[in-house]
């Protein structure tokens, strides 16, 4: 009886406003949020450029000189006389020797006239000629011969177009065969022009220049039994014919 007695009591008081209200429940109190700042990275090696390394440097190849060693002279004016020449294709045209000069005329369509000196040379020698083409016209092309048979069968031919670019061939059974990429001989197109065509053949190898500047150096594959022949040769490219003069040719032996 006395707990509802006081429960009754305790019901009435709160009805009444007499008893305090309860507390009203506690909020969350708010977090304040830091946003990160980035912090530099102190970089104690810093990183360096490395350089591009450059192309290596090639080595310059000094210019062989043509003469070195040269020995005695092999021939003794040798525009004297036609008796000293001879020429294999002697169809192709025709060539003559007077007052120290020996010309070559193509008439041939598309012929090469050859003149062989008569006698056999050292096939290691130096030589030198002087060539004036006359008429000459485009692929047009006159120069010297080297280690040639006695038949003109087999030979290396040295020269200049009438468009002024150098090759050099050996020459197989009336075949051409390229030895070296033709290039510009530093001569002008076209005639009258003069032109010094030089030629050293050292064993197996090979020199070719036009006025002093070498522009070819080859390698002969052929064993070589010491007699071989020289010569002069023009070439038509097409109809029209050519003549070509040639001076002061020299030779002489090397070692």
């Amino acid at each position: 009886m006395k707990r509802l007695a006081w429960g009754m009591l305790l019901l009435g008081l709160l009805l009444a406003g007499c008893l305090p209200a309860p507390p009203p429940p506690a909020l969350p109190t708010a977090t304040t949020t830091f946003t990160p700042v980035a912090t530099p990275t102190v970089q104690w090696f810093p990183p360096t450029s490395t350089p591009t390394p450059l192309p290596p440097t090639l080595a310059p190849t000094p210019t062989p000189n043509l003469q070195a060693d040269v020995g005695a002279s092999l021939l003794t004016a040798p525009f004297a006389s036609a008796a000293h020449w001879r020429s294999p294709t002697g169809y192709a045209g025709r060539f003559g020797v007077a007052d120290g000069v020996l010309s070559l005329t193509v008439t041939r369509r598309r012929g090469v006239m050859l003149a062989l000196w008569r006698e056999p040379l050292a096939a290691d020698l130096y030589l030198t000629v002087q060539a004036e083409p006359q008429v000459c016209r485009g692929g047009d092309a006159y120069g010297v011969v080297v280690r040639a048979t006695a038949n003109g069968g087999r030979y290396y031919r040295f020269g200049l177009t009438c468009e002024g670019q150098a090759f050099v061939e050996s020459v197989e059974g009336g075949l051409p065969i390229p030895q070296a990429t033709p290039q510009p001989g530093g001569v002008p197109a076209g005639a009258p022009v003069r032109s010094v065509l030089s030629v050293r053949a050292a064993g197996k190898r090979l020199y070719f220049a036009v006025n002093g500047a070498v522009l070819f150096a080859v390698d002969d594959p052929y064993p070589r039994y010491g007699r071989d022949y020289i010569g002069l040769f023009a070439r038509a490219a097409g109809e029209e014919g050519v003549i070509v003069a040639f001076r002061r040719l020299e030779a002489y032996r090397l070692p």
